[in-house]
């Protein structure tokens, strides 16, 4: 389902301009909504994970590194990601 997403986003300008506004899986997950998918937002955040797992090695790293993030936002996310073993 996400890669459905990603071709409608890819072919719908108003989608791209929605998800310049998106800061959250539950607003990705709204965007889906726009483009008539339903998704809920983990299932988003997986199946995007879930490219990454697939791809080689190259293909991952510049899939991250399209995600634009800042130096900011990856120490936030550093000093905030959770692992299951720590629940």
């Amino acid at each position: 389902m996400v890669e459905a997403f990603l071709a409608a986003v890819r072919s719908n300008e108003d989608l791209q301009r929605q998800m310049r506004g998106a800061t959250t899986a539950a607003d990705l997950a709204a965007v889906a909504a726009q483009a008539g998918l339903t998704l809920e937002p983990a299932a988003l955040v997986k199946g995007f994970a879930q490219l990454l797992l697939e791809s080689d090695d190259a293909m991952a790293v510049r899939n991250f590194d399209n995600l634009g993030w800042d130096m900011g936002e990856l120490l936030w996310a550093a000093k905030t990601w959770e692992r299951p073993d720590q629940a």
